[in-house]
């Protein structure tokens, strides 16, 4: 499974503010990461609402990680930006997938499913800033 657009626009932001010492500019990261300004700036102010980045306005103005970096995980991320729902629906898009009343894949999803749930809760910024 592959982590949706707005995710990983947002992971990417972050993980690159994470690892500066200075504030971070909009257009620095577009710059540096190939990341749509407009979007970007959408999805800044998102992170900035939530508390996970700090917006310092101004001309030396800029963007940093508000929070320290071992507290902010892939799912405090994602929960932001697109909602965690997304990553436990039916992988087929069947309304009704459950246990008993499974689709085709869930017995072969819900294992891996539930790995990539643990994951994102435990991989923080400070893990991706290290490399893994």
């Amino acid at each position: 499974m592959r982590l949706y657009k707005t995710s990983e626009y947002a992971i990417r932001a972050l993980t690159y503010m994470s690892l500066q010492d200075s504030l971070v500019s909009v257009r620095r990261l577009h710059e540096e990461l190939g990341i749509p300004r407009k979007y970007l700036a959408m999805l800044l102010h998102k992170l900035a609402r939530a508390g996970l980045v700090e917006s310092i306005q101004g001309v030396r103005g800029g963007y940093r990680i508000a929070l320290p970096r071992e507290r902010i995980t892939l799912a405090d991320i994602i929960e932001v930006v697109e909602g965690l729902e997304n990553y436990q629906r039916c992988i087929l898009g069947y309304p009704q997938c459950s246990d008993e009343h499974p689709c085709p894949l869930h017995r072969f999803w819900k294992r891996h499913r539930d790995e990539l749930w643990k994951l994102i809760h435990e991989v923080t910024l400070a893990d991706l800033a290290a490399g893994g």
